[in-house]
């Protein structure tokens, strides 16, 4: 029968009592995705050293030329996200309103030389006799929509859509809408606080001329 080893004993009655990371003398839990943070702090490692061989490593070992090159992958991977991201986000949404039951071949047959992908929506506000139907119109790009807004905006299209004068506006999504407005409350603040401090100096410039007209000057 083998000697026990008493004291791997004993760190395994204190690992399962208090946990297994230890620090100095103190013990907790080991922490959640423990290992899955050290294999991926592992691409960044000096040249030869392993990952159970990072406890050892001193830490200025190549730190300036390591740090830089997971600094510059961390950089491409960015740049390449952005990229894919304006790539997917190239699209340009635009929206006009149009009188019930106009049908989809019909928006089409307006903005034909575009070929926008057309959906039809409504809005409710009160009562159901209160609806709002307009057209989302989705461009391969902002050069098309733009153009489209150029030639369209303002037209007679009663005849297809129901509307006399067509209104072409941007389609947002609800970020984006709730930063305009953001924009637009702070800009109106601005402006009425700028107003405020105009008033206040020219009433204080007024007194300022009556005081000086009614009261004899000295000598």
């Amino acid at each position: 029968m083998g000697k026990r080893d008493l004291e791997k004993e004993r760190q395994i009655e204190l690992a399962a009592i208090w946990g297994a990371e230890v620090d100095g003398e103190n013990r907790f839990p080991r922490r959640r995705g423990l290992s899955g943070k050290r294999s991926t702090g592992a691409s960044c490692l000096p040249v030869g050293v392993s990952v159970e061989d990072v406890d050892e490593v001193p830490s200025d070992l190549g730190s300036e030329t390591r740090s830089e090159e997971c600094n510059n992958a961390k950089s491409d991977i960015k740049k390449k996200k952005a990229g894919k991201d304006r790539k997917t986000n190239s699209t340009y949404r635009l929206h006009c309103f149009v009188g019930p039951g106009t049908e989809r071949n019909d928006v089409r047959t307006v903005f034909e030389a575009y070929e926008p992908k057309v959906e039809l929506r409504t809005s409710q506000q009160g009562s159901l006799l209160n609806k709002t139907h307009f057209a989302v119109l989705t461009f391969r790009n902002k050069a098309m929509a733009l153009h489209a807004v150029k030639v369209l905006d303002g037209t007679n299209q009663y005849d297809r859509l129901g509307v006399r004068k067509l209104k072409l506006g941007l389609m947002l999504s609800r970020k984006e809408h709730s930063k305009i407005r953001q924009k637009l409350r702070k800009r109106m603040r601005e402006d009425h606080e700028r107003r405020l401090a105009e008033e206040v100096s020219e009433e204080a410039e007024f007194v300022k001329k009556f005081i000086e007209s009614y009261v004899p000057s000295a000598g």
